[in-house]
């Protein structure tokens, strides 16, 4: 990379940036580009054969394939200037509050779809005391290429007064521009806004509760072919972050929801719960069968990271096991926060020891008619009779 753009990275930065990338998606990336530098330092090494493994992350594919498109040089470039962060910090602290002009998808082709459970989600929970007001915002890799008006105050906000007279910000913008041209698809790299969170009340009084959603996350699911119930699944994954910020679970950092196994795990319960209620998202059997893969999607296998956030197997059984809370409790009121916390907490003892036998819910009468089934098939093996389904 260039000298310049090097020496402005090596100096302090705005805490904002630190958090944004602990956040769950950040940390899968800063994962993908751990393995390909493991993977390039031990290509010209002799290999033992090793064992494989049970567990695989379709994100984790995903991102290595995008990252093979791009240079080693460029891909350093990238991540030494955070431009992963820069359309997130832009929105959230630069862009003016214009909430009825946000957008979702390259083309806007999600708006209605993340409005209307926006809209489910704030009346499904309005009875536990979550804020009347989470206001939902967008991050568009295309910001970037406005370098007066966005480009240039977000690198300012962000590198305050570490440019000179030798390299101005306004440099520093035009090589960031330069290195995005440079990129598969420009201003529209998926990893430029790979990324969804949710944010509290944050120091500045101009900042709200919101909900934050790239278009990197949409072309993931785009490309895995989980865009039907993706983004629902998304919104309301991030929404659940809200109820922890309630229940006061939620590691944060000024105001952004950090990744962590547990919280993540119950997040993924809390919207499967939520899309699945016959008060709520009220899904049928497909669509929720397709929220069980969309969160099998995002797992990943690096189980020794401090920024693990489950397995895909795990992912997927907090939505089962939260959709089939909402099954069994059909016509009924909804659980209390605090009761809906004291199960998961029982259920996630045994996190650890799940298989991928986790059944997926495929409608209320057959999901129950399935337990049945299930015992019918046990009792017939155990008999000595072999069973073909």
């Amino acid at each position: 990379c260039a000298l310049s753009i090097c020496m402005i990275t090596a100096r302090r930065l705005e805490p904002v940036v630190y958090d944004i990338e602990q956040t769950e998606f950040a940390q899968q990336l800063q994962h993908a580009i751990k393995m390909r530098d493991d993977l390039s330092a031990t290509t010209n090494k002799q290999q033992p054969p090793q064992a494989s493994t049970p567990c695989s992350s379709p994100s984790s594919r995903w991102l290595k394939s995008i990252i093979a498109d791009v240079s080693e040089e460029d891909l350093t470039t990238f991540f030494d200037n955070h431009l992963h962060v820069l359309p997130f910090v832009y929105k959230l602290h630069v862009a003016p509050r214009q909430y009825d002009q946000e957008y979702f998808g390259l083309d806007g082709e999600y708006t209605q779809e993340i409005t209307s459970v926006h809209n489910q989600a704030q009346e499904f929970w309005s009875d536990s005391g979550v804020r009347d007001e989470i206001y939902l915002l967008s991050a568009h890799g295309s910001d970037l290429a406005d370098r007066h008006d966005k480009l240039v105050p977000t690198l300012e906000l962000l590198f305050r007064d570490t440019y000179d007279s030798d390299y101005t910000v306004y440099d520093h913008a035009a090589d960031i521009q330069e290195l995005i041209t440079r990129l598969p698809g420009g201003y529209n790299f998926p990893l430029l806004t790979f990324n969804a969170f949710a944010t509290d009340e944050m120091d500045d009084e101009e900042d709200d509760s919101s909900i934050i959603i790239g278009d990197g996350y949409f072309q993931f699911q785009q490309a895995l072919g989980m865009d039907s119930e993706g983004p629902e699944y998304a919104h309301a994954h991030e929404f659940s972050h809200h109820l922890q910020f309630l229940l006061g679970v939620s590691d944060t950092q000024s105001g952004i929801a950090q990744v962590a196994k547990k919280s993540e795990l119950l997040a993924d319960a809390f919207s499967a719960y939520f899309l699945a209620h016959d008060q709520g998202g009220n899904m049928v059997s497909d669509e929720i069968s397709n929220v069980h893969s969309v969160a099998f999607s995002l797992g990943d296998c690096v189980k020794s990271s401090a920024g693990h956030h489950g397995t895909p197997i795990q992912r997927r059984c907090a939505t089962v096991w939260g959709a089939e809370l909402a099954d069994d409790n059909e016509g009924m009121d909804k659980i209390d926060l605090f009761e809906f916390q004291n199960r998961f907490d029982t259920w996630y003892e045994t996190v650890d020891d799940l298989s991928d036998s986790c059944q997926h819910l495929h409608s209320a009468a057959a999901s129950r008619s399935y337990r049945i089934l299930s015992l019918q098939v046990m009792t017939l093996l155990i008999g000595g009779f072999s069973v073909l389904l």
